[in-house]
């Protein structure tokens, strides 16, 4: 299936905890099979300033990593965000070819998406 979430993309979560809160998309990961093959149905979004937890990490060896209480940005399932399109609202994504070129467009209004940063 084809990922229509990019990374610089401006969401809004539309399920779980964080449902309504908005950001920009930092990071993509992909989880794997046992055959080492990426996972479709497995596929997480990490969304600045959302989804926030806290650990408790103990420092180890010597290198000055960080210790102590630390909160990061967990991540969150990919079908439970939605791209916010031209107006500002959740919507979601096509494709259509324009002047030879592959772009992404705004299915609730027909307007191309502007490029993630």
């Amino acid at each position: 299936m084809k990922q229509k979430v990019r990374v610089g993309d401006q969401i809004e979560v539309i399920a779980g905890a964080s449902k309504g809160e908005r950001g920009s998309v930092r990071e993509i990961r992909h989880k794997r099979r046992r055959d080492g093959k990426p996972d479709p149905n497995r596929v997480y979004v990490v969304v600045e300033g959302i989804n926030l937890r806290t650990r408790h990490q103990r420092a180890t060896g010597r290198t000055q990593t960080q210790r102590g209480i630390v909160e990061f940005e967990a991540p969150i399932h990919i079908s439970n965000v939605m791209v916010l399109g031209t107006n500002d609202r959740p919507t979601r994504v096509g494709y259509r070819l324009d002047a030879g070129d592959k772009i992404r467009f705004d299915r609730r209004s027909g307007e191309p998406i502007a490029a993630a940063e």
